[in-house]
């Protein structure tokens, strides 16, 4: 019996594409039919609490080239009679940024561009995009499909973007985690111009795993020859780089510069310990999950008599972080592969084993759930429990939590607080995150008078590590950061 000849044309002009099976055809034919659906009911009114998306695809090769949400304002806001569409094209590599990444972020520019309608365009990685103008001449036919109704004939749409440009990305590397699926390290641009290290796990590519700034140490040091000369006559400003452009890929990790702002709050909060006084020269930090690496790192470089554990449960991350984000154990410096609750579990059983300070920065595999950090069995009372008795009588548990669930977040805080009676936070403006510092307390009822004094001791403690290998100074304001706790 001959084989069927399956096709199908994408639009009246559009080539034809063979298929292979039935099946195929069929899932093609809804995507379409989806896709009209969704165009119909955009065309016939506006709705801000819904904010579809779409996935255009590379016509030669399948894949994903952009992915396009629609975003409308909301009744009674004030948008000027010709503002009725737009379209805002997000730099390559900051879709994951908050603004561009969530819901509230994606409310939050548009509210700033302040149209009828904004379509928020993000490209994907491995994809070539040769400037601005060729993004523009490839998404405007379909774009228009997706404008408001009411919007005049001819009329001209904006394609908006971050000073015109679109953004850098490089993948550096690709692999797959046994645990989490595939990941990609990439270097990208940020708001500042400087160059950034992402891992993402491509299963959710909304969230960055672990972030380090880059730098250029040999460029660092040509400015500082130049900074010391007396006479320096004026000049330009060198060009930006890529590490493509750089010789030799010289491109390090910056060791000293925290990315992700809790983990700063978590550095901060070494304070209450007294950390860098006479009296308090160890410090010994249990630390369950790793990402790249960049919080223990910071820990053993700069903190005085720091001794760190890691605790990591995906083998796969630990690779990552020693190839790629400049992760170095040591003596005082040591990685456990194994599951974090276990560890504990049996630290505890085992007895013998006593910690300064105890860190969870660990996150939950189950997008379902309302708290992505951490896995509800971290914060379960028998658990919390365990990991009071592994610190020592004045230590402290911190918490990276992450909960979008105000019921749920307000059942961890109970439990929380039932364990550990003093409590403080600190939120991370612009994120979801905010980090508990919990201890069995002192008396205190709220947040210590002495532990902004405390904070410039630690502060000017940092780095003075006679037997660190850090080969640059920690960028980290501790007194603003102790400044907005509060008593949870």
């Amino acid at each position: 019996m001959p084989m069927p000849i399956l096709e199908m044309c994408q639009g009246e002009d559009g080539a034809p594409v063979r298929l292979p099976v039935v099946a195929d055809l069929l899932s093609v034919v809804r995507e379409r039919q989806a896709y009209a659906m969704l165009r119909q009911r955009l065309r016939t009114g506006t709705n801000a609490t819904s904010t579809p998306s779409l996935t255009l695809c590379h016509a030669p090769t399948g894949r994903p080239r952009y992915t396009l949400t629609v975003q409308d304002c909301p009744p009674g806001a004030k948008v000027p009679r010709a503002n009725h569409f737009a379209i805002f094209i997000v730099p390559q590599g900051r879709e994951s940024d908050w603004l561009y990444g969530s819901a509230e972020g994606r409310g939050q520019l548009a509210a700033s561009a302040n149209f009828r309608r904004l379509v928020v365009v993000a490209m994907h990685r491995e994809q070539e995009y040769t400037d601005m103008q060729a993004v523009q001449s490839e998404l405007s036919p379909m774009v228009m499909e997706l404008a408001p109704p009411g919007m005049p004939a001819n009329h001209q749409v904006p394609f908006l973007s971050v000073g015109g440009e679109l953004g850098w990305r490089e993948v550096v590397s690709r692999g797959t985690s046994d645990l989490s699926g595939q990941y990609s390290v990439e270097d990208v641009r940020g708001e500042d111009g400087q160059l950034y290290r992402r891992l993402v796990f491509l299963g959710n590519e909304g969230l960055v795993q672990s972030e380090s700034r880059l730098t250029d140490p040999a460029a660092a040091a040509s400015s500082q020859k130049k900074k010391s000369r007396r006479k320096a006559k004026p000049s330009a400003p060198p060009p930006v780089t890529t590490p493509s452009q750089t010789p030799g890929g010289a491109l390090e990790v910056d060791k000293g510069f925290l990315c992700c702002a809790h983990h700063r709050v978590m550095v901060a909060g070494l304070a209450m310990l007294g950390v860098g006084t006479d009296h308090n020269k160890d410090v010994s930090v249990l630390l369950v999950g790793l990402g790249g690496g960049g919080l223990p790192q910071f820990l053993r470089d700069f903190v005085p008599g720091a001794k760190v554990e890691v605790v990591e449960l995906d083998p796969a991350v630990l690779e990552v972080a020693q190839g790629w984000f400049g992760f170095t154990p040591d003596d005082r410096l040591t990685v456990t592969l194994g599951d974090g609750l276990e560890r504990i579990n049996n630290m505890e059983r085992e007895g013998g084993h006593q910690y300064n300070v105890i860190m969870f920065d660990v996150d939950s595999k189950d997008p379902s759930l309302g708290m992505s950090c951490p896995p509800p069995a971290f914060v379960d009372t028998a658990f919390l429990e365990r990991v009071g008795k592994l610190l020592t009588p004045q230590g402290v548990f911190m918490l990276n939590l992450v909960c979008r669930d105000s019921a749920l977040k307000k059942s961890v805080l109970s439990r929380v607080r039932g364990v550990f009676p003093h409590v403080l936070s600190r939120g991370i403006e612009g994120e979801v995150n905010e980090v508990l510092l919990c201890s069995r307390g002192t008396g205190e009822t709220g947040v210590p008078p002495t532990l902004l004094k405390a904070g410039k001791t630690l502060q000017g403690s940092l780095g003075m590590n006679s037997s660190g290998a850090a080969t640059c100074s920690p960028q980290i304001d501790i007194t603003e950061l102790l400044e907005d706790l509060k008593v949870a």
